[in-house]
């Protein structure tokens, strides 16, 4: 497997930045902070990863000829204006059908607030307020190396491009610790959203889609003519496109009471057209609700709880060159996926999380798409302030009828696991 950085220069750099981290100053009023990660892994599943077009439902397979990885993260914030800024998040990994690409690119507008409320205007490609979870550096969770099954597939397939508005206030008096907040976005893109999570099911891991990314797909096996092979299409999925030109919407609250607990409420839909089709792929009319809390326990143990449910329709099957036959069918399936997460910070230095996740696709009446759960045992350790050393078990078990029917693999069940050894180097600029 060809090296996004070889072995030797990531560690030279590491033994470098790790003694003396730190970013040259751009300005006053820019910043830029760069991550540099590499990671070990032992897998056991006896599916090939998804992301070399297998059926698996994990980021690597126990196939990889190194069980290394690697990725280097650039995150960009600038002061355009006293009141205009500007936020780039580029990443370069491996086992990636491009090695480099953007995350998320926009502006943010904050106005010059005239009493106790504040707003904020964003345009551009960026994540939705859903989640409680990813709240680092380049929207990556500062509890585990890989996120929740929710916010996989938020990084995988939820990418809005459009506009989002975002109002505070204090509530009890301007030096209330309480806040609400209430938000509302109108975009473009991601009308095949629901497209990876029926095919390749929900995940566990912390690869997240560059704009203008085409994914991998599990070739469909479909039964060949009497006495002949099987019918092996390939596939690639592109699930940021824009495809009937209809715009899609979100909108949602939070309300947080000083650091004690938060409470957020979000709606979605891309009202996206199932019989709509462009440049090989077909959009999926897809809509969810959201909810996620956070809360601090006894013993300083912090807990975030997260609920999704929804609903997808699309077409099945409709040709390759987007035209419709009479064995086409018009479906709809329902998703609906939680977690719980508890970690503990131990002294400055540690911090051990765990997060077990439920997840369930299905088509009512008919079969389950797929239905598992996952568990996630997460540490880390500060070796310098700018290093950190993490360590992660997790495993997934998951039921899928559509294995052996469209996809060739002979079981429906499955268990797969993967250990983790990373290091997480950062250098920042704390300007911007």
């Amino acid at each position: 497997m060809a090296a996004l950085l070889t072995r030797s220069a990531w560690l030279g750099a590491l033994a470098l930045l790790s003694g003396q981290a730190g970013a040259a100053d751009l300005s006053d009023r820019h910043g830029l902070a760069i991550e540099l990660d590499w990671n070990l892994f032992d897998t056991r599943s006896s599916l090939s990863a998804w992301t070399e077009g297998g059926a698996g439902k994990l980021r690597f397979d126990a196939g990889n000829s190194d069980n290394a990885s690697a990725r280097v993260a650039i995150e960009y914030r600038g002061q355009i204006t006293p009141t205009l800024f500007g936020r780039v998040v580029a990443d370069a990994i491996e086992n990636a059908p491009s090695s480099a690409g953007l995350t998320e690119a926009y502006l943010e507008w904050r106005p010059l607030p005239s009493g106790v409320a504040r707003n904020r205007l964003r345009f551009g490609a960026f994540y939705p307020p859903f989640s409680l979870e990813n709240t680092g550096f380049a929207w990556e969770s500062p509890y585990s190396r890989s996120f929740s099954a929710i916010n996989t597939w938020l990084g995988e397939e939820i990418r809005p491009i459009g506009l989002d508005w975002r109002l505070s206030r204090p509530v009890g008096g301007e030096r209330s610790p309480r806040r609400i907040d209430v938000f509302a976005g109108v975009f473009y893109g991601n009308d095949p959203a629901g497209t990876l999570l029926f095919w390749r099911g929900w995940s566990v891991h912390d690869r997240q889609t560059r704009l203008n990314e085409r994914l991998p797909l599990a070739p469909l096996v479909l039964p060949g003519p009497p006495g002949g092979s099987p019918i092996v299409i390939e596939r690639r999925l592109d699930p940021i496109a824009e495809i009937d030109d209809r715009p899609g919407i979100y909108l949602g609250g939070d309300l947080s009471l000083a650091r004690r607990a938060r409470v957020s409420l979000a709606f979605y839909d891309n009202r996206a057209d199932p019989y709509s089709f462009r440049d090989g792929q077909w959009s999926w009319g897809t809509r969810l609700k959201h909810f996620a809390a956070q809360v601090g326990l006894p013993g300083d143990i912090g807990l975030i709880v997260q609920h999704m449910r929804g609903d997808t329709e699309w077409l099945v099957p409709p040709t390759r060159d987007g035209s419709i036959s009479p064995m086409t069918e018009h479906v709809t399936d329902e998703f609906d996926a939680s977690f719980m997460l508890l970690s503990k910070s131990v002294g400055e230095r540690h911090r051990v999380s765990l997060r077990f996740d439920i997840f369930d696709f299905k088509r009512p009446g008919e079969f389950e798409i797929d239905r598992g759960d996952a568990a996630t045992l997460a540490y880390s350790y500060s070796l310098k302030p700018r290093l950190t050393m993490q360590l992660e078990w997790m495993q997934i078990e998951s039921s899928r009828d559509i294995w052996p029917l469209l996809l060739g693999h002979a079981s429906t069940r499955e268990t797969e696991s993967m250990l983790q050894l990373g290091f997480r180097l950062s250098v920042f600029d704390s300007k911007g």
